[in-house]
């Protein structure tokens, strides 16, 4: 139980915050100082020192009853005790800056309309530091704070709490040995939510967890720096963020059987902006990112379409076919048709390399990509039909010129060499798909041929005849779309 600390029990820096909350004024006791670190931080005596049960019942106005509306703000003290918050309904502000609590923050269930610790060294030998689970808070603000966890729960606990404006927790050093560093799984933010700094846990939940969260606003990941050497170091399956989701100049390394960055399921209701500055897995580099699911507005920013499609081949754990669809579908809405063919293109290359496929499968895969791209470039097939014609044509002048050819009965010369123009008008006639031409009348394999030339112009002729019904179908089948596997 918390008691009531009575006034005239407060030492002479506690009175002075009672008088200065009255008067809506900082109480700043580093004034003056040129630095405020760790190491000065824990030398601070008597008169830096708060107790923190005289912060709780300021808030609650049993120390101070009319109470400016700017609320607490203190500066440079040594809170004594744990900062205990707990189920507490208040209407004052309270902002803490370049103070140490040893003891740490107990927020659970607490209604604030704002809280912001900027610079603060918060840590708890076995229990979250920050715990403000189902907090229900108008701003929440953890900038430049120094959080260090040694407990299996998050060294910053927002599971389930609920931000109405804005979070912030920028230019933090965040750290536990235990577990997640930041573990913020089912967190509600109306509006913007922002990270940056150092971000460390250990463990299969993540360094940042943020499972399940909805954010109203943007979410920035701009320049955090993100390590769990056995796990996740970043876990935001099932992420909703209304607008924009921004992972700039950013930070990733992970290890353990998970992806480094798990976006799995995360609906990104405006623009995705995604350039790691380096993003890896400790054990696996094809464990680095995990974006089944993942769908946003337009195309990955900061990152092209070559290079998202290589981090989808190379860098994720198995293979999906949706973020190579979203991608094309971005790509397409912006009109760039030949990116979203490129990328369909190698989804099929995924699919047929990483997905349990049969062997006949694999084998078509192949020949349709070859000749068709697999549907989405038909005009290989007709590449390759003129090549043939082009063959069949330089065959028979080449073998009509040696006895394999020559003119027949219906003219006035039976048995005599063909003309070059009718040699190539048996070449067109042996491989193309449909008709003949009209000087095949006169030029054919006849009896006055030479039997060994005009066996191998006949024989190879049926060949190319059948290569040309067989990409004539290839492209019609490859322009009906009939072909494409998605």
């Amino acid at each position: 139980m918390v008691t009531q600390v009575p006034y005239e029990e407060l030492t002479s820096v506690e009175q002075s915050l009672v008088e200065h909350v009255g008067r809506g004024e900082w109480l700043d006791l580093a004034a003056g100082d040129q630095a405020v670190d760790e190491a000065a931080m824990r030398s601070w005596g008597e008169s830096r020192r708060c107790r923190a049960s005289v912060i709780r019942d300021i808030l609650r106005g049993r120390l101070a009853v009319d109470i400016d509306p700017h609320g607490v703000r203190l500066r440079g003290a040594r809170i004594i005790g744990q900062l205990d918050l707990e189920n507490l309904i208040t209407d004052v502000w309270l902002e803490l800056e370049d103070c140490l609590l040893e003891e740490g923050v107990v927020a659970r269930d607490a209604r604030l309309p704002g809280l912001w610790l900027t610079r603060c060294q918060i840590e708890h030998p076995a229990e979250p530091p920050f715990d403000g689970s189902a907090l229900s808070c108008g701003m929440l603000g953890l900038t430049g704070a120094r959080i260090i966890g040694h407990t299996d729960a998050g060294a910053v606990e927002l599971l389930a709490a609920h931000v109405s404006s804005r979070l912030d927790c920028t230019e933090m050093k965040l750290c536990n040995d235990s577990g997640p560093a930041l573990d913020a799984n089912s967190l509600q933010v109306g509006q913007n939510m922002r990270l940056s700094g150092e971000f460390t846990g250990i463990g299969a939940g993540g360094a940042v967890c943020l499972l399940g969260a909805q954010i109203g606003g943007h979410l920035l990941f701009d320049g955090a720096q993100l390590r769990n050497d056995s796990g996740p170091a970043l876990l935001a399956e099932s992420l909703l963020v209304g607008q924009h989701l921004f992972l700039r100049w950013f930070t990733a390394t992970g290890g353990g059987q998970g992806a480094a960055v798990n976006l799995k399921g995360a609906q990104i209701g405006g623009a995705f902006q995604f350039a790691p500055e380096r993003l890896e897995h400790k054990d696996d580099s094809r464990r680095r990112l995990a974006a089944d699911g993942l769908t946003y507005a337009g195309v990955p920013g900061r990152i092209s379409p070559e290079d998202w499609r290589e981090l989808l081949r190379e860098g994720t754990p198995e293979y999906a076919a949706q973020p190579y669809q979203q991608l094309a579908a971005g790509c397409r809405a912006l009109g760039d048709d030949r990116q979203a063919r490129q990328t369909l293109i190698a989804q099929r290359d995924d699919q047929l390399a990483r997905a349990p496929t049969r062997w006949a499968e694999r084998w078509w895969g192949r020949i349709t990509k070859v000749t068709l791209g697999y549907g989405y470039q038909p005009w290989r097939a007709l590449w390759f039909l003129a090549v043939v014609v082009a063959l069949s044509c330089v065959l028979a002048v080449v073998l009509g010129s040696h006895g394999a050819l020559a003119q027949s009965s219906l003219t006035a010369t039976p048995g005599r060499s063909c003309t070059l123009v009718q040699q190539v008008s048996v070449g067109l006639d042996l491989n193309l798909p449909v008709g003949t031409s009209v000087a095949r009348s006169a030029c054919d394999l006849t009896r006055y041929s030479s039997s060994v030339t005009a066996a191998w112009l006949s024989t190879v002729g049926w060949i190319l005849r059948l290569l040309a019904w067989v990409f004539a179908a290839l492209f019609i089948a490859g322009f009906t779309s009939a072909v494409r596997k998605t």
